[in-house]
Order: structure tokens, then C-alpha cells, then sequence
């Protein structure tokens, strides 16, 4: 997924008040990343080593990773152990997963 056009829908998510809190399906917690902090994040976790194809954009605060791919899909994936055959789908797209994050 575009990096930019994900930072413009993390900052509508904050503008409207998503930015923590309860997620009505696993891994039942989310924390969005502040946009300006997406590329340092994808870095830190080095996901194009360990998880190509992925882009972190929140986490659960547990050691998982909320990450979407290519095609717009979200998954949660490991921290430890990250491996794309690790991750979970968890929505078929960003307004999807929206759906199911509560303020």
C-alpha cells in the first residue's frame, strides 16, 4: 500500500478520535501509529526484511503488529518471530478494520 495515502487515513483515524482502544476482533486491542512516525516504525521492526510485502501502521500493544499489504488487506503479525507466513487477516481493507475499531 501506498505509504502516503496511509498516513492520510491514520490522520482522519486521529482526527476523529481512533487512536487507541478496543477492537472487536483479534488481537481485541489496537494502538495507531501518529502518521509522521510510519516510515521510522517500518524501519525499527525492519518489516521489508523480515515481513516484505507488509507496512506496520499501529500495534495492540502486546507485541503484535497491525500491517496491511499490497492489496489494502489488514493482518496482525508478530513482533517476535515476524515472518509473512505468520500473519493473521483480520479485514479484507482499511474501512473494514475501521469498522471494527472502537473510540
Amino acid at each position: 500500500m501506498n505509504v502516503e495515502a496511509l498516513k492520510q487515513i491514520l490522520q482522519s483515524w486521529v482526527n476523529e478520535g481512533y487512536a487507541e482502544g478496543e477492537l472487536l476482533v483479534e488481537p481485541e486491542w489496537y494502538v495507531l501509529w501518529h502518521p509522521e512516525e510510519i516510515e521510522e516504525f517500518n524501519r525499527d521492526y525492519q518489516l521489508s526484511e523480515h515481513a516484505p510485502g507488509f507496512v506496520t501502521f499501529g500495534g495492540n500493544g502486546g507485541g503484535e503488529l497491525l500491517v496491511v499489504n499490497d492489496k489494502g488487506e489488514v493482518f496482525y503479525l508478530p513482533a517476535v518471530g515476524m515472518a509473512p507466513d505468520m500473519a493473521i487477516k483480520i479485514a479484507s481493507g482499511l474501512e473494514e478494520f475501521k469498522g471494527y475499531m472502537q473510540k
